[in-house]
């Protein structure tokens, strides 16, 4: 059953897979440790500096908010730091026990060149977050307030999660050339099946924005025009890379095409 999951392999996958997970919670676990001691507050007061809109002020709802907010940055940085390697576990475990990416090569060498762009485009995705998109969003948001007579109080929670959590989509985002490089790479997906849904595609990408993002049309566009303008220069990346593949996948599909309308005929 090429391609299928059974409940046995899946239970099986499960059982295999138990004391790897173990080490996804070490590794979850020793990072938020550490950034709870010595990156958590640098962080928030980085963020307060820098994206706070000179009039805003920032206040405590709770007497614990503080504290539960450095336990959810440091969380959130223990997931990042552990996705690596769940990318890993995943890999393998598929790779073996399932026919799902028999197709899928992937050596140690690719790994390093894979995992080495994709950190670079993490952080320039971040970077172009923190110092272009979200700088002007957040005083276009607060002279808006101000505009209408409204005072600018954030909670210390809402605004500095909101940035942790556009900071995280704006890496996430970046990655979109690397998988789809990955993807028609390993025949996995076809360059003409991604071109040819692009517009179910876009649907997706709107449709997540606002899964992720407070429910408002501003912060959702914002989100969601620089992941369509990324998978159009995904594509365009991939189309240059895998030029004469999609040239010759294209040569086949037009003559595919061509059979069916003879045969109509």
């Amino acid at each position: 059953m090429s391609g299928e999951f059974t409940i046995t392999e899946l239970a099986e996958i499960l059982v295999m897979i138990r004391q790897k997970l173990l080490r996804v919670f070490a590794i979850v676990l020793a990072v938020w440790f550490v950034s709870f001691a010595f990156i958590a507050d640098p962080l928030i007061m980085k963020i307060k500096h820098d994206l706070l809109p000179k009039g805003a002020e920032l206040i405590y709802r709770t007497p614990l908010e503080g504290f539960m907010l450095k336990m959810k940055i440091s969380l959130a940085l223990g997931i990042v730091a552990a996705i690596p390697y769940i990318l890993y576990i995943a890999y393998k475990t598929l790779k073996e026990r399932t026919e799902l990416l028999k197709d899928f090569e992937f050596t140690k060498g690719q790994a390093i060149k894979y995992g080495i762009a994709s950190i670079l485009l993490f952080i320039a995705g971040v970077a172009y977050g923190y110092l272009i998109m979200l700088p002007i969003f957040m005083k276009f948001l607060f002279h808006m307030a101000q505009s209408e007579g409204v005072l600018s109080y954030y909670t210390i929670s809402d605004f500095v999660m909101f940035v942790v959590k556009m900071l995280l989509v704006f890496g996430l985002v970046f990655q979109m050339p690397l998988v789809m490089i990955l993807l028609v790479g390993n025949g996995i997906v076809k360059y003409s099946t991604i071109k040819y849904y692009w517009r179910h595609v876009i649907v997706a990408i709107f449709t997540i924005a606002a899964i992720i993002t407070p429910p408002d049309v501003l912060t959702q566009m914002m989100v969601a025009i620089p992941m369509v303008l990324f998978f159009g220069i995904s594509l365009a990346v991939t189309k240059v890379v895998y030029r004469n593949r999609i040239k010759k996948e294209m040569e086949e599909l037009n003559r595919s095409v061509e059979r069916a309308e003879g045969v109509k005929v």
